[in-house]
């Protein structure tokens, strides 16, 4: 389910390794992508190290393909150009999981732009909506808990955040979880950072390690 989601997710937003690996489409940023940039980029995702302790594994891409939810469709990028992209190893672990993505453009003004035509978008319904196509036809029952920003000290010039918590109900049993997206500019970079906590009896992912790789991604766009 997981993975599911997260396509839907990530349809709508500008940096992350599955939207990076997806057919273009018209309104994506054109590519003139160079090696230190592309070096740049790869540098800002998670990496298994950031991790810590734990079986995390990569988590296998996906070609299944969903539409965004309606309001949540990609803006219209076509004019700006990327120079770097990294499309991140995602990682998963007993049921949570986190994935990242970054984006080096050729200006500062057209990393800014990017920035703000996505932002555009309400990250906190577009998050909660994508969670309610992604359960689909599945017969569970999804409860929204809460919905809105994180609460974190602006780590960067530019960034938004969404946070949902939830409850799905199901015939054997009911779980609870959240779903945090966090998007930063900086300079001409932009980064991605997507987690998604399924509480116990799976492996929930610490608000703590949540908050460190955040921190992290923000950090790294500095160059």
């Amino acid at each position: 389910m997981t993975r599911r989601l997260l396509i839907v997710l990530l349809s709508s937003f500008l940096v992350a390794g599955t939207a990076a690996a997806a057919p273009r489409k018209p309104t994506d940023p054109q590519k003139k992508l160079n090696p230190a940039d592309q070096k740049w980029a790869a540098a800002i995702r998670i990496h298994r190290g950031d991790l810590g302790a734990g079986d995390w594994r990569v988590e296998a891409s996906d070609n299944n393909s969903v539409g965004a939810p309606k309001g949540c469709e990609d803006p219209d990028l076509s004019d700006l150009v990327e120079t770097g992209e990294a499309e991140n190893p995602d990682w998963s672990r007993n049921g949570s999981f986190v994935g990242s993505g970054a984006a080096i453009f050729r200006t500062t003004q057209q990393a800014t732009t990017a920035f703000q035509r996505v932002s555009r978008q309400s990250f906190s319904r577009c998050l909660a909506s994508a969670f309610k196509q992604g359960l689909g036809t599945s017969g569970a029952r999804l409860r929204i808990l809460s919905n809105g920003p994180v609460a974190l000290r602006s780590p960067a010039p530019h960034y938004l955040s969404a946070r949902v918590r939830f409850s799905v109900s199901g015939p054997a049993a009911t779980i609870t979880g959240r779903m945090s997206l966090y998007f930063f500019g900086r300079g001409r970079a932009l980064g991605m950072l997507l987690v998604a906590s399924i509480g116990r009896p799976l492996q929930p992912i610490p608000e703590s390690l949540e908050r460190h790789l955040a921190l992290l991604v923000a950090s790294r766009l500095k160059r």
